[in-house]
């Protein structure tokens, strides 16, 4: 659960992502693992978007009004995507925290 604080002095709020930096750190570890990246970020993300895409000009698919479901495929992949990013951006250190934790490493 997020929680926010404010620092009455700069007036800066701080909140505490705790679930989504596990999530983060859940998604890195996916996205090391080979039949993740086989699977999703090489097939489902690049291969079966480019077939797909390529399927929109298909004189078949136009004739059987099939392309809104093309297209409904793609959105799926571009949300799953989205989600990604999205992890990211919320659940990943602050370069302050990096510097941090490298510098703790040293010591």
């Amino acid at each position: 659960m997020n929680t926010l604080e404010t620092n009455d002095d700069s007036n800066i709020i701080e909140i505490d992502n705790k679930y989504w930096h596990d999530l983060y750190l859940a998604l890195k570890r996916l996205e090391e693992n080979k039949d993740f990246q086989k699977l999703i970020l090489e097939t489902y993300f690049k291969d079966k978007a480019v077939n797909l895409v390529s399927m929109l000009a298909n004189q078949h698919v136009v004739n059987t009004n099939k392309r809104g479901e093309i297209m409904e495929e793609l959105v799926a992949i571009s949300r799953l995507q989205d989600f990604f990013i999205y992890v990211k951006n919320l659940g990943a250190p602050a370069p302050d925290d990096e510097e941090d934790s490298d510098s703790n490493d040293l010591v």
